[in-house]
């Protein structure tokens, strides 16, 4: 990565760009999305922007560019960093000191082995040291993330893929990097809003899609024993779309219909 964006400006990557005064340093006060860029397209864009100016008017900080500036400023860098073939774009949104809204935008090569089908399944552990809150907040992807980064490294100690967080009530919330789903028949359930989990762009996507493809989508409480007598699970981001998981605890997991649906999935998102 050669180029950031900060606030409409093209500087060098390794340029120092934010003050110790600078309020998400400081106090996680900031939001951030990660998106996916594939063939000059930011996809799920409308999603991706409709969660971010919705979770800033809920911290009261006032932008000063429009959605469609900010991905003409996407489009440029990944220009610059020769990625608009496929990239991860990250964007971070920052309180400054009279509540308008900064916006620092990076944007680096993606492996395109994240967009095929993982023939071997995920592993999950649940996370047993957090518990969050399912507040107003609890749905925005913040700058304070430290129960989901904790998380994630758990995951790496315990040599998973993914470590799934619970929420105040014992119940599973999402993942370090993740939404949750399960299948059972031809029904398919997550964790709803109300439970605490992040709002994810493609988890709304996956939702969907999947009743468009004639599903039926619950959005119910989950329980680890859920998981445990699920048919098939799987998770859900932007970046790596759908990931089929073949183990949580001794319980392991066939595919069933998730291969068909991840390449269905992928031709969805690619074209919506």
């Amino acid at each position: 990565m050669q180029w950031v964006c900060h606030n409409g400006a093209f500087l060098p990557a390794e340029q120092p760009l934010l003050l110790t005064s600078n309020r998400s340093f400081k106090y996680g006060d900031g939001l951030f999305e990660t998106a996916r860029f594939y063939q000059n397209r930011l996809l799920l864009a409308q999603y991706h922007f409709d969660r971010l100016f919705s979770g800033l008017q809920l911290l009261n900080m006032v932008p000063q560019v429009t959605a469609a500036q900010l991905l003409e400023f996407i489009t440029q860098l990944c220009a610059k960093n020769n990625c608009s073939a496929l990239a991860r774009v990250r964007i971070a949104a920052y309180r400054e000191e009279n509540n308008s809204a900064s916006f620092v935008m990076e944007a680096m090569p993606m492996d395109e082995e994240k967009l095929h089908w993982n023939e071997i399944g995920w592993r999950l552990v649940v996370y047993p040291f957090a518990r969050k809150s399912c507040d107003v907040f609890a749905n925005l992807k913040s700058a304070n993330y430290l129960p989901y980064l904790m998380a994630g490294q758990y995951a790496k100690e315990q040599g998973v893929e993914e470590s799934l967080v619970l929420n105040m009530y014992n119940h599973i919330c999402d993942g370090s990097r993740t939404n949750i789903f399960y299948i059972n028949g031809t029904d398919v359930y997550t964790p709803p809003l109300a439970e605490g989990c992040v709002a994810g762009v493609m988890r709304r996507a996956v939702i969907n899609f999947l009743k468009n493809s004639g599903f039926a989508v619950h959005q119910n409480a989950v329980t680890e024993d859920e998981l445990l007598d699920a048919d098939q699970v799987f998770v859900t981001n932007a970046i790596e779309g759908l990931r089929w998981v073949q183990q949580l605890r001794e319980r392991r997991y066939e595919y069933g219909v998730l291969k068909k649906l991840h390449h269905n999935l992928t031709e969805f998102i690619h074209q919506a």
